[in-house]
This record gives C-alpha cells, sequence and structure tokens, in this order.
C-alpha cells in the first residue's frame, strides 16, 4: 500500500528475457536541446466519448500515435522536445484522462479498467482505427489494459515507466527509503518537494544542471484534488496484469531508466520477458527520463516505431 501511495504522491508534485535485443542509449547526452513544440499552444478540442467529454490535441500527420498520460498528470505536460520529434513522422494525440485537466467525469468509480475504455472510446470518436500506443507510469497500466481489451486496435505499444501491478509479489517496489521520502509529509512544502525532486531525478544528474526544473513544462490550471483521489484508488484497485501480459501479441517497447528508483528496472524486465515480441531499452535518468534526455527517448521510440514489424 505505502508503494501505490509513493507514486501517487510522487506524480502529484511533478506532473526480456527478450527476443529483441536489450539496449542501452545515451552516449554523449544530457546536453542542451532543441526547442521543442509547447503542447499548451495547440488548439485543445473536446469529443463526447460515452458518459465525459475528453478534451485532447493533435500535432503531426502520419500513422496516429496516442500518448497516455501518467497519475494526475495532464496533456500540458508531455516533454517539447519530444513531441516535435514524434510528430515529425506521426500525428500525435494527447488527452486528458477522465477527471483530469479539461476532460469531464461522472460518478462512476475509477478503475483503470475504465480510463482503458476511455482511450479506445476517444479512438472511435477520432474514427481512428488502430493507433500505435504509448503509456507513462500509470498511463501504460492504461495501455496494456486497452491492448488486452482490443489488441485489434493497438498497431505498437510503448510501456514506459511501468510496472505490471503493484499486488503482485513478483513486482519489485521501490527501496523503503525511498517510500519514505515520497510518503513522508515533514517538513515545509518546499521541503518536501525538493525530497521529491531528489528522488525523481538522480541527485548527480540535478547538480549538473541546477536550472532544468525551470524549463519543465506545467499545466495550465491545477488539477482536481478529488480526481487525484480517485485515480489514485483506481491504481489501489487494479489487480494488475502481471498474469496476462503473454497474451499481448503487438510489438511491444518497454522502456525505463536505469537509476529510476521508484518503478525500479526490474519491472520492465519482467514485463518484456513475457511479453512475446517485446524490445527493452534502458535510458539512463530516472522515473522522469524523458525530460533528461528528450533527444534520445525519441530517438529510441522511432527507432522502435519506424522497424520495419508488422504494426
Amino acid at each position: 500500500m505505502k508503494q501505490r501511495l509513493s507514486v501517487t504522491i510522487l506524480h502529484f508534485f511533478i506532473y526480456i528475457l527478450l527476443s529483441a535485443p536489450i539496449t542501452v542509449w545515451g552516449a554523449g547526452i544530457g546536453k542542451s536541446a532543441p526547442a521543442g513544440i509547447d503542447i499548451r499552444t495547440i488548439t485543445v478540442q473536446s469529443v463526447r466519448v460515452g458518459d465525459i467529454d475528453i478534451s485532447y490535441r493533435t500535432v503531426g500527420s502520419g500513422p496516429p500515435l496516442l500518448l497516455i498520460t501518467g497519475y494526475s498528470a495532464t496533456m500540458d505536460m508531455w516533454d517539447p522536445v519530444v513531441l516535435k520529434e514524434l510528430s515529425s513522422r506521426y500525428r500525435v494525440i494527447v488527452f486528458d484522462n477522465r477527471g483530469i485537466g479539461k476532460t469531464t467525469a461522472s460518478d462512476k468509480p475509477f478503475t483503470i479498467e475504465l480510463f482503458a475504455e476511455d482511450t479506445i472510446g476517444l479512438l472511435d470518436a477520432l474514427k481512428i482505427k488502430k493507433a500505435h500506443v504509448l503509456g507513462w507510469s500509470m498511463g501504460a497500466f492504461i495501455a496494456t489494459e486497452a491492448t488486452l481489451r482490443h489488441p485489434d486496435r493497438v498497431g505498437k505499444l510503448i510501456l514506459y515507466g511501468g510496472n505490471c501491478g503493484w499486488r503482485s509479489k513478483e513486482v519489485v517496489p521501490a527501496a523503503p527509503e525511498v517510500t519514505e521520502s515520497l510518503t513522508s509529509l515533514s517538513g515545509t512544502p518546499a521541503e518536501r518537494s525538493q525530497r521529491l525532486i531528489r528522488v525523481l531525478y538522480p541527485e548527480k544528474w540535478l547538480q549538473d544542471h541546477p536550472d532544468f526544473l525551470k524549463s519543465l513544462p506545467r499545466p495550465k490550471a491545477p488539477v482536481s484534488r478529488d480526481s487525484i483521489t480517485r485515480q489514485s484508488q483506481a491504481m489501489g484497485t487494479w489487480k494488475g496484469t502481471c498474469g496476462r501480459i503473454g497474451e499481448i501479441t503487438q510489438s511491444t517497447l518497454v522502456i525505463t531508466g536505469t537509476e529510476d528508483v521508484v518503478v525500479p528496472p526490474a519491472n520492465s524486465l519482467l514485463m518484456a520477458s513475457r511479453i512475446p515480441r517485446s524490445w527493452l531499452i534502458r535510458l539512463p535518468g530516472g522515473h522522469a527520463n524523458m525530460y533528461q534526455y528528450p533527444e534520445t527517448f525519441s530517438r529510441a521510440l522511432l527507432t522502435f516505431l519506424d522497424a520495419e514489424t508488422d504494426r
């Protein structure tokens, strides 16, 4: 339970063996990145999906690529460089999950399964028969469920910074001291925030990039605390997919940070070892290394997406 709580608090504040190669990317990276796309400047659109209105944005052209955010995060928070690189070859679709940002909610209990149905419903509303899907952190839970429930709707699958369920004994939890740093409410808000940042990103990297946090994308509007609580409950009740992920037939990229202490990299190895057509790519950095190394992160994704495999 504390492990689930630690991930909940973390995201609130920040807003195989393989049949394919295991690759370590990142030599010579971490320098200043080029300008990207600020998704917040693109017009928000809305579409009715079941009992809610889902807000979304699109950028680029090409095969559709749907990005699913993590816990409490809005679509404003995708890294601008990553969006620029992906949208150079794909029609990138970002959206707010149920009850987050400008997407509405109903009185239905939040569940990962419901989020998965919302995701497929969005594809229906946009008249997209099949899309590549990327899920980050809690978004990886949603992406996995959507793929297992609707395998004909997902092209390639990317699972970033996730695991196959907190309730499984096979899942490797964060170390006790990490959980304590994430869950402790002692100190001032600034002190608590600094503790969380030090867990999210490697300490040495933060020392070398003292101005990094100033450039992080932030949501335009605050996220509803009620929705945050309901998302937390959804993660807490999710049974996971550790016993089912072997049923995934899509080409799948499992991507992790080698210094991720929140969702240890061993969890990505576990998932990749069970998904028949999987790649595992290990990038330097922590749980949010997309922001640390956006160019390398993007290159890893595009290498996978562009590879000549069934889509």
